[in-house]
Formats: structure tokens, C-alpha cells, sequence
């Protein structure tokens, strides 16, 4: 089942039982309409991926495309990144987690409303095992700092070559698009220190 029904699943997620076989996970938070994600299960096979989405509309629209597909190492998680982060994950058990073009929240009243903070840089990390890698990328400029500044707050986190963190990796349907209307894209990546 691609299709993760959380009243059924155990809490906090058990990958092995999840995935129905034991591999490396990785988790895209914000999966959108799965281009990124279908694209990199295909690509890395070895591989088990959970995508979590928010909005209804794309959640669906990604369940559909997998079963088309035909992927068996994906799974799909309606909720947010913070139910994700906070209830479901276990501590140190995700080997990279991609959170590409998170929404921006422009307007200064809605601030509140952005993901990046500090706080939960520090749960993203919690999750990564040592030597787990995170992956950020935005179009906007003024969060791109407040991004930044906000993972510069994690001392578990060290900052890597993003150019070759994200040189095998495939585009996202935003970034096609960013691309073509000649948008500056700035990409983080970073390693969580230990062994």
C-alpha cells in the first residue's frame, strides 16, 4: 500500500514494517504533485521513501502517479512536516531528508507560518542518523536567509558542497519551472556531524 493510513500504522513509524523490507529512508517533506520523489525512487532503488504532504490535492495527485509508476519503495503520508518531525519519526533513523521550496509565507503576518525556524532545524536533525544528510533549496530570497540563518542555529549540522550534494539528483517540478523564467535558486546542504 503506497498510502500510509495512520490509523493503522504502529506509531512512531516502523520503517522495516512500513516499507516490508530494511533499506536506507529518506524523507521529502512538502512532496508537492511527486515529481522530485517519484523521479529519485525510480532512480535509487535501493533506497525507501516517505513523502509527506499537506494539501489534499497533491497528496492524491502523488498516491496516483506512484501506483501508475508501479514503485513499491515510496510511501505517502497526508499530514505536516511538524506531525512528521514531532510524533511519527523515531530519533536518528533517516538517512536524508530533502525539503525543497518550502512555502515562503510572504506576507509578514503570515511569518508565523513558515517552517524554518530554529526549533525545528534542531527536530530535522534529530531525526538524521550521524553522518545523515539535509537537503533545502528556495527561489525566494528574503526566506533563503531566514533558512539559512536558521540552520546556521544547528551545531549538529555542518554545511557540505552543495553543488555535488545535489549533482545526482533530479529537479523538482518547481525548479523546471523557476529554471526556464530565470529564477535564483539557493540550495543548502548540510551533514549532521558524527560517525
Amino acid at each position: 500500500m503506497i498510502e500510509v493510513d495512520l490509523n493503522v500504522a504502529s506509531l512512531p513509524l516502523d520503517w522495516d514494517e512500513l516499507f516490508s523490507r530494511k533499506a536506507p529512508v529518506d524523507i521529502e517533506i512538502g512532496s508537492g504533485k511527486g515529481a522530485f520523489l517519484l523521479d529519485l525512487a525510480i532512480r535509487q532503488p535501493d533506497h525507501n521513501y516517505l513523502a509527506v504532504e499537506r494539501a489534499p490535492k497533491y497528496h492524491n495527485l502523488t498516491c496516483q502517479r506512484a501506483g501508475r509508476r508501479g514503485v513499491t519503495n515510496v510511501r505517502l503520508l497526508q499530514t505536516t512536516a511538524e506531525d512528521l518531525l514531532n510524533r511519527l519519526v523515531r530519533p536518528e533513523t533517516v538517512e536524508r531528508l530533502f525539503v525543497l521550496f518550502p512555502d515562503p509565507w510572504p506576507k509578514k503576518r503570515h511569518h508565523k507560518r513558515r517552517f524554518f525556524t530554529p526549533e525545528n532545524v534542531a527536530t530535522l536533525s534529530s531525526v538524521l542518523v550521524p553522518g545523515g544528510l539535509l537537503y533545502v533549496k528556495s527561489d525566494h530570497p528574503e526566506y533563503s536567509d531566514v533558512i539559512e540563518a536558521s540552520l546556521r542555529t544547528c551545531a549538529d549540522l555542518e554545511p557540505i558542497d552543495t553543488t555535488e550534494a545535489f549533482q545526482d539528483l533530479p529537479l523538482t517540478g518547481f525548479e523546471r519551472k523557476y529554471i526556464v523564467e530565470g529564477r535564483m535558486i539557493r540550495a543548502f546542504a548540510l551533514k549532521k556531524r558524527g560517525s
